[in-house]
């Protein structure tokens, strides 16, 4: 394979990085952001089990809909509810 950027021919190993031209360049790699958690997030507060003791959740939409659920936002965010399918439900609300 030869770099596109310098001409440079690429041997195993050498991908994503060219290292042509005294290594000035690199070759950038697409990133994908996905939704799940490998191993899961173990929260502690807030968004935990009802009887207090951490959850585990495995996706960042698992997440945004526990806090939807109990008024809550993420750190940072603003204070209104995600975008994410949830049951419309809240904490103070009754069945």
């Amino acid at each position: 394979m030869i770099c596109d950027m310098c001409g440079k021919e690429l041997n195993v190993g050498d991908f994503p990085f060219c290292g042509g031209d005294q290594g000035k360049h690199t070759r950038t790699v697409a990133m994908i952001a996905t939704d799940d958690i490998p191993g899961g997030l173990l929260v502690r507060h807030a968004i935990c089990h009802p009887d207090g003791t951490p959850k585990r959740y495995y996706s960042k939409t698992e997440i945004k809909r526990a806090a939807n659920e109990a008024g809550y936002t993420i750190g940072g965010d603003t204070p209104r509810p995600y975008r994410v399918s949830w049951s419309g439900r809240k904490k103070n609300e009754s069945v």
